[in-house]
């Protein structure tokens, strides 16, 4: 294994891996060995200290190798043509060796060496905040780029408090957590939201809850025989007179027509002759070469609708505003006659039908309304 660890200074690089470097079960019983680490003392923990790591063919085989700025001994000053203890790396595996080596970025090791890097560790903390650890199958040229972040796994991690007494991170923490306005105002403007969103909601909630609340006290509470029950339609039946409760009064004016020539006009039909539709616009014609144009109602009627009117009814049409009120008047008098049809339809049991095997056969009923004729003597 060629562990590439890379991250920006205090992202957190050091302090996870050097944790995983001297706890990890992997390494456990293994040989350790590690380059210079600021304030870290390398006996205190069985790790033996070496100054450099190109003479890693003679440690032991099996050892586990951890290279802090591995740019200060594999780096990109290096010529192009590697030594050969770089060249070697390629058979590390062989002698069972495992290398953990710390940069920056993955441009600062050697062309040579980065190849062989499997895998590639990222740690970054974005506004010096929480702290994301991305790996790689192999190492990334930028490993915040988008193309890199599809590939990666991306997992949030805190480093284990104690790390920091084994090592010196840094004298003075100058990265503070400062997140961007931006963000600051994206984060109250969702907490305003769902405070309103919260509150409108609760106020709907009571709402629906308060009616009902009522209905089922009004639905428990007695209530007087006497009192009338109120009864609501939608259709525009006329209303139901009755006639003995408030008898009209018969005389000269009240029989009198208010239009002449139009009987029912008189105020003693008041009561019975209240209008159930009213003339609307339902067809228009219009003819170019005489220049006329007239509109008729629902029923046929003419209307005396202006000429000026009356093209633009031809031409454009006319919004009509009682469309659905007719549309449910309609639905509500099928239903009704459904209702109707259905309650008023009695059983027929067969069998006691007689069958007759012949035509069918009619009785004449006389109209006793009308006077039988004179027997002619």
């Amino acid at each position: 294994m060629f562990k590439l660890v890379t991250g920006l200074p205090g992202e957190g690089k050091t302090s996870n891996e050097l944790w995983d470097f001297l706890n990890n079960p992997a390494y456990s019983g293994r040989p350790k060995y590690c380059t210079p680490i600021n304030g870290f003392d390398p006996s205190a923990h069985g790790v033996v200290a070496i100054d450099h790591i190109k003479g890693w063919q003679e440690l032991p085989e099996g050892s586990v190798i951890f290279c802090d700025e591995v740019q200060d001994f594999c780096g990109t000053d290096i010529p192009r043509e590697p030594p050969e203890w770089i060249k070697k790396l390629a058979r590390h595996r062989h002698g069972g060796y495992d290398f953990i080596v710390t940069t920056q970025s993955p441009m600062y090791l050697h062309p040579f060496a980065r190849k062989l890097a499997k895998p590639h560790v990222h740690y970054h903390r974005p506004w010096n905040m929480k702290m994301v650890r991305y790996e790689f199958e192999s190492a990334q040229g930028d490993p915040l780029s988008k193309s890199a972040k599809s590939v990666g796994q991306r997992k949030f991690v805190t480093p284990n408090p104690e790390v920091f007494k084994l090592y010196t991170s840094t004298v003075l923490d100058t990265h503070k957590a400062k997140p961007p306005k931006k963000l600051i105002g994206l984060i109250l403007i969702a907490l305003l939201m769902i405070g309103v969103g919260g509150y409108l909601g609760l106020r709907q909630v009571n709402s629906l809850s308060k009616p009902k609340e009522d209905s089922v006290l009004a639905t428990h509470a007695p209530k007087p025989a006497s009192q009338p029950q109120p009864q609501t339609s939608m259709s525009f039946s006329p209303p139901v007179v009755n006639l003995q409760a408030e008898p009209s009064t018969w005389n000269a004016e009240s029989i009198k027509p208010r239009i002449a020539g139009l009987p029912h006009t008189a105020p003693i039909y008041d009561a019975l002759t209240a209008p159930t539709d009213f003339p609307r616009v339902a067809a228009c014609m219009s003819s170019a070469e005489r220049g006329t144009c007239k509109c008729y109602s629902q029923q046929g009627t003419p209307l005396d609708v202006p000429v000026s009117a009356c093209f633009v009814f031809v031409k454009v049409g006319t919004f009509d505003p009682w469309l659905s009120g007719r549309h449910q008047e309609q639905q509500d008098q099928s239903q009704q006659s459904v209702a109707q049809a259905s309650s008023q339809t009695v059983p027929i049991d067969a069998s006691q039908v007689p069958v007759k095997n012949k035509g069918a056969q009619f009785t004449v009923v006389a109209d006793s309304s009308r006077p039988a004729p004179a027997a002619k003597q």
